[in-house]
């Protein structure tokens, strides 16, 4: 990624490489004013991009962050769970807001979010011994009727024979479900869905590759964190698709070996909602200040994000399974204050050294953080634009992520704002 915001060229991918909640739509709406395509990837309704700009404030959940940029080209990939309802409530907020949504295209594969797929989610949550932490939106038994290939698609709106489909998908999960759902109710609202919608559907991926064959600048958009990915993630507290490069090739047949920028995105510190281990969480003060500081709640849940000192064990590992090519820091204003601030350098398992295991939310839960201390700085950093004109410390605890990582901090945000970032 270039210095300056609109010198960035070729595909870029833009990589929760925590547990979410990172600030990808923040990073996205600012990379996005030079991209010609900008395509999400993966997840559905039970994400939320928040995004600032002189439009207002927006949480985007299935849209993607690039939608401001009225000259590039929206994409949601075929792997996205799509929840109509929720994307008729954002095309109703960009309206008023005066945000036009004609350069959208959903993909006519897409798997849809149907009302049973919400109630099975809840029931399923309520009796569960070991809470997952599950949005409750219904994504998660989307991937399951699809990976069964028992589910409804987006094409399917615009099918002669919507109405039997959903009267006999409808039927079956009544009796398997024990749900009371009226077939009926449900094709009359996903009628009107259709007709909102069907100007929007098309083959997301020839769009796409026509593009990157003709030298356009194409921006990949990732929901949540690849530590929730289905299969790199601590399992069974993860999500339903694949957060990382891998979702990029599901969704669009695009080989993670062309993409010429992966910016792996993460806070100053970490965060996470939901249930799950999580080595290097901090203690109850500290915590308290960072929560009311960083405003961390969740866009999509409103629920209290759980706030730990950064872990660079996990960052680690995200870079070798996703060959980051850069970081974006975010919220280093919100460690403005603390005295003391720890980096998780490592982990140790019964005294003994360890190292993150996919897949394993139980090894996470059990081994203890090894710390390197550094001390904090006072200043209020949100107008400083010149990374030299940060202050001592604060640089010194960027240069630390940089050398344990071996990869550059390109992009540092020290304020909510579009603009309110350092370039590095």
């Amino acid at each position: 990624m270039k210095t300056k915001l609109n010198n960035w060229k070729g595909a870029a991918a833009v990589i929760g490489i925590d547990w979410g909640d990172s600030g990808k739509g923040r990073l996205i709406d600012d990379l996005s004013q030079n991209a010609d395509i900008i395509a999400r990837f993966n997840g559905g309704s039970n994400t939320g991009h928040t995004v600032a700009n002189k439009f207002g404030k927006f949480a985007m959940h299935i849209t993607p962050s690039g939608i401001f940029n009225q000259k590039a080209t929206c994409l949601i990939g075929r792997n996205v769970a799509v929840n109509l309802e929720v994307l008729m409530q954002e095309m109703d907020a960009m309206k008023k807001a005066g945000v036009s949504f004609k350069n959208l295209m959903i993909d006519e594969q897409a798997p849809l979010t149907m009302p049973w797929h919400i109630m099975r989610d809840g029931l399923r949550e309520k009796i569960r011994k070991s809470k997952i932490g599950t949005t409750g939106n219904g994504v998660g038994p989307t991937y399951a009727d699809y990976t069964e290939r028992v589910g409804l698609k987006v094409i399917d709106l615009i099918s002669n024979d919507l109405k039997e489909k959903i009267y006999n998908e409808a039927q079956i999960q009544n009796k398997f479900f024990n749900l009371k759902i009226s077939p009926n109710d449900v094709y009359l609202k996903f009628s009107k869905y259709a007709k909102v919608v069907k100007p929007f559907l098309g083959k997301t991926i020839q769009i796409l590759k026509h593009n990157h064959q003709k030298g356009k600048n194409i921006l990949f958009e990732g929901a949540q964190g690849y530590f929730l990915d289905i299969d790199a993630g601590t399992y069974p507290f993860v999500t339903s698709s694949n957060p990382g490069v891998v979702g990029i090739w599901r969704s669009y047949d695009f080989h993670p070996q062309n993409l010429d920028h992966v910016i792996g995105i993460t806070k100053a510190y970490t965060t996470r909602v939901g249930s799950g281990p999580m080595p290097t969480k901090m203690d109850e003060a500290t915590a308290k200040q960072i929560i009311e500081k960083g405003h961390e709640v969740g866009t999509t849940t409103g629920r209290i994000r759980s706030p730990g000192w950064q872990d660079l064990v996990l960052l680690k590992y995200a870079n070798e399974a996703n060959h980051l090519t850069s970081l974006a820091i975010t919220k280093l204003d919100v460690l403005s204050g603390q005295k003391k601030i720890k980096l998780g350098v490592g982990y140790k398992l019964n005294g003994k050294v360890t190292e993150y295991v996919p897949h394993n939310a139980d090894h996470l839960g059990e081994v203890s953080p090894v710390y390197e201390d550094f001390d904090g700085w006072s200043e209020n950093i949100s107008h400083v634009r010149d990374f030299k004109k940060l202050p001592k410390n604060a640089k010194i605890y960027i240069n630390a992520i940089e050398k344990f990582t071996k990869i550059p901090v390109k992009f540092i945000s020290v304020g909510p704002k579009r603009g309110e970032v350092i370039y590095v």
